[in-house]
């Protein structure tokens, strides 16, 4: 990773870590959430890992490479 080149990634793991410390912090933070997804919220692995895609999908973007969507399409088309 590359930190000194873009100034975006230091603080995708910060934000990450901490997301990821709520469960052992506030361990009643997940009283106003659905049922459904206590389970999910209880790991603080989970939110840290979810949180580091998204933030890094939404501030570094996803590159757009034509070759290999292509070559991919031109894959799936031989099966």
């Amino acid at each position: 990773m590359d930190f000194k080149g873009n100034r975006h990634n230091a603080m995708i793991v910060a934000v990450s870590i901490g997301i990821g410390m709520i469960p052992l912090i506030a361990p009643n933070f997940k009283q106003w959430m659905p049922h459904a997804i206590h389970s999910l919220v209880e790991s603080g692995i989970l939110l840290a890992s979810v949180a580091a895609v998204l933030l890094n999908l939404f501030l570094n973007g996803a590159k757009q490479d034509d070759e290999a969507v292509i070559a991919a399409a031109r894959q799936a088309e031989a099966h």
